[in-house]
């Protein structure tokens, strides 16, 4: 019983220290939703970011099916710089970063809004473990994305 607790506090400590945060839970909804944006939209909106060999290395959508979601990446390495990029169908609306950074993800919350999170590195950080960590609620209005909180960040 000792060895499991110990494990459990020094897992947590591991997790709480490299600026890891459990994903929200999933959207409910009845709603079967396509697979997002079509190729040639997720295009479209990385013609408009800084020259790079942007790939996809996520994509999800709110409850509602409207709200969609693309994160790029420029590289492999954890701290390769992102973006993400929000969609109304295919529709292109933006992103709520200008510039490209490291460690983005995004989860549904509730029917048509999102929570970005991003992460930073502070002091000796390793590239791995970034400790700054902070949320922007987005969400879906009248077809614009629309930034709810502050973008957080160094």
């Amino acid at each position: 019983m000792r060895v499991s607790t110990a494990l459990v506090v020094v897992t947590a400590a591991v997790t709480a220290a490299c600026g890891w945060s459990p994903p929200s839970p999933a959207p409910t909804t009845t709603q079967a939703c396509g697979p997002g944006p079509d190729a040639q939209a997720v295009a479209t909106e990385i013609s408009m970011l800084p020259q790079a060999s942007w790939t996809e290395s996520a994509r999800g959508h709110a409850a509602d099916c409207r709200l969609n979601w693309v994160v790029v990446s420029s590289g492999a390495a954890s701290d390769s710089p992102q973006q993400v990029l929000f969609f109304d169908g295919d529709k292109g609306i933006g992103s709520p970063t200008p510039e490209p950074r490291p460690y983005i993800s995004v989860a549904a919350q509730g029917d048509h809004d999102a929570r970005v999170q991003y992460q930073w590195r502070q002091g000796s950080d390793a590239a791995c473990c970034p400790t700054g960590v902070g949320t922007a609620r987005v969400t879906l209005e009248e077809g614009r994305l629309t930034i709810l909180d502050p973008i957080p960040g160094p």
